[in-house]
Parts: C-alpha cells; sequence; structure tokens
C-alpha cells in the first residue's frame, strides 16, 4: 500500500472562523470531489484531524436525517 504524503494530494492552510467554521479551498474540494450539501465525519487522530467525506444516500437529507446527523455531530 503506498504512503500517503503531501506530495501527492494538494495541501493549504485554512482559518477557523467564526461559529468555527471553515473553508475548504478549490483545489482540495475538486481532488475530493466534493459539492455543495455534501457531508464530512471529523475525526480527531493522533495526526490532526480527519475529515473523510460520507455519504447519506441522497444530496439532500430527510428531516429525520438531518435530525440524526446533526445529534451524533452535536
Amino acid at each position: 500500500m503506498d504512503k500517503i504524503t503531501s506530495e501527492k494530494f494538494p495541501s493549504a492552510l485554512v482559518k477557523v472562523r467564526r461559529a468555527a467554521q471553515i473553508t475548504l479551498p478549490r483545489e482540495i474540494r475538486q481532488a475530493a470531489h466534493l459539492e455543495e450539501g455534501d457531508y464530512l465525519e471529523a475525526e480527531v487522530t493522533d495526526s490532526g484531524i480527519l475529515l473523510r467525506p460520507v455519504s447519506i444516500g441522497s444530496r439532500e437529507p430527510t428531516p429525520q436525517q438531518e435530525a440524526e446527523i446533526l445529534s451524533v455531530v452535536n
């Protein structure tokens, strides 16, 4: 298995803004095939923070799905 290095994938400096929001630069979004409305799972690891795209079925969650996602996130 290839070791993941920053040479293979784009990296960028991002700033945590008001309400703890961050903006992922275009190059990162394109490399990860992210679009508006996609969800990311955030996990704290020994190396830092890992953001991983997750599929929840459709781009627009039902109110029940959204409540379930938010209950896990909060």
